[in-house]
This record gives structure tokens, sequence and C-alpha cells, in this order.
């Protein structure tokens, strides 16, 4: 009698320890998909609008859904609109995650009036060319774009980017604030070189 009450005891102590022992396994792996869904949405992010700074349409691509219209720009169109886009500056403020989806808010400053910006670089411009600049004038307007994007006021936007998490990556599935930008960002620069081409 004695030896089947130690006995018990026995099996339920150990029963207990690996009950605990299973549930720590189990709630620690848990842990590490947070942990490590947090960590690929905050690179995902990172990536995402660094490459958005850099006016790098490719990079973004890689980070979304769908993909983005390259545009087909002139390599000059390009690079101006690089110079506008490089004056970008963003800080994530907060990722929340829940399941498969993510939402990331994100505070960007951007030049305000970036079509004021990229008319007064073409009358800057003109008039480099009209006082005899040998430069190239394409260049020289992407250099323009740069100066006047420079000392141009920031505006402040606050966006939310939305991800969703397919076969264990992260895409991006939509960022309408950041799309508003770039849409300006490459309306700006083509007015402009509308009329150099003209």
């Amino acid at each position: 009698m004695y030896d089947m009450k130690v006995s018990k005891r026995v099996y339920s102590r150990v029963f207990c320890v690996v009950v605990v022992l299973l549930m720590t396994v189990t709630c620690s792996s848990c842990g590490e998909s947070v942990s490590s869904d947090s960590s690929m949405t905050q690179s995902l992010i990172d990536s995402y609008m660094n490459s958005f700074c850099d006016y790098n349409i490719s990079g973004m691509n890689k980070c979304c859904m769908a993909n983005r219209d390259p545009y087909g720009d002139s390599e000059a169109a390009v690079k101006a609109c690089r110079s506008l886009a490089q004056r970008i500056k963003w800080e994530k403020l907060n990722i929340s995650i829940d399941g498969n989806s993510a939402i990331a808010q994100i505070r960007i400053l951007f030049p305000e009036d970036m079509e004021e910006i990229c008319r007064l670089a073409l009358n800057d411009t003109i008039k480099a060319l009209d006082s005899g600049s040998d430069d190239n004038c394409s260049e020289l307007l992407v250099s323009m774009i740069k100066k006047r994007a420079v000392k141009a006021k920031k505006q402040e936007l606050s966006v939310e980017i939305h991800m969703t998490k397919v076969d264990n990556k992260w895409y991006i599935v939509k960022s309408l604030g950041v799309n508003r930008i770039l849409s300006e960002i490459r309306t700006s620069v083509a007015a402009v070189y509308s009329m150099i081409e003209e």
C-alpha cells in the first residue's frame, strides 16, 4: 500500500514535469514565430522604404505581391525622380501583426510642392544654358532639381502599409500614401521633361 502511494506520487510528479516541459517548448516555439514575423516585417518595411527613397522601382517590386509599372522613363528622368526621392526621410512608428496580416505605421517627410521645385529648376536650367553653360541640359536639370529640393520645405504624411504573409514570406499588398508621393514625383518630373523634349 505504501509503495503504491509513493509510486502514484512519483508518477504524478513526473507527469506534471513532462506536461510543463511540453508547454514550455510549445510556448517558446510560438514566441519564436512571433519574433520571426516581427523581424521579417521590419526588414520588409526597411527594404521597401529604402528602395522608395532611392526611386528604385524594381527594389520596391521585390517587396510587393503586385508589381508596379516601372514607367519606362528615360534615364535622365529617372535620375531627376531619384534626386527628389532622395530628399525623403521616413520613420517607422509601429508594426502590428495579426496572424498572416500586418500593418506598419510610417511617418514620411518629403519636399513640399514638387511640381514647383521642378518648374523652378527648369527655369534655373534655361537661365544657365542661356548664359552659355556647356552642360548637358538633362544633367543640368537634375542638378537644379537637387538644389531646389534641398532648400524646399518638408511636409509630413502618416501612412499605413499593409502586409500579408504567404508561404512563410511577407509581402506588401497596399501602400496608398507611398504610391501618392511616388506618383507626385513622377508627374512633377514628367511635366518638365516633356517641355525639354518638345
